[in-house]
């Protein structure tokens, strides 16, 4: 860290500004969550769907998720296995 350069005062206040709205703000966010999930629910209700299918719909779709969005396994090599008929490869001669 270099000591002789001078610390802007704007940055310090920028990040903190930045941490302090995200704190006063997460009331408003999960205020807003708790909504839109009053709202699916009297939707379901509304459509005459029964807690039970939605419950069932809603693991069948994690399920398919899960499914589609899984990383590749890497496969691992135990040990190097000798190709029988090549020989190893070398730099052509000049």
């Amino acid at each position: 860290m270099n000591r002789s350069k001078a610390v802007n005062p704007f940055r310090n206040y920028a990040f903190g500004s930045v941490i302090t709205a995200l704190i006063l703000l997460s009331p408003v966010v999960a205020f807003l969550m708790a909504i839109a999930a009053e709202m699916l629910i009297d939707l379901l209700y509304v459509r005459g769907t029964s807690a039970v299918c939605a419950v069932v719909a809603s693991g069948i779709g994690l399920v398919l998720s899960r499914k589609f969005w899984r990383r590749p396994e890497v496969v691992h090599q135990s040990k190097l296995e000798p190709v029988p008929g090549k020989t190893s490869i070398a730099a052509a001669p000049m």
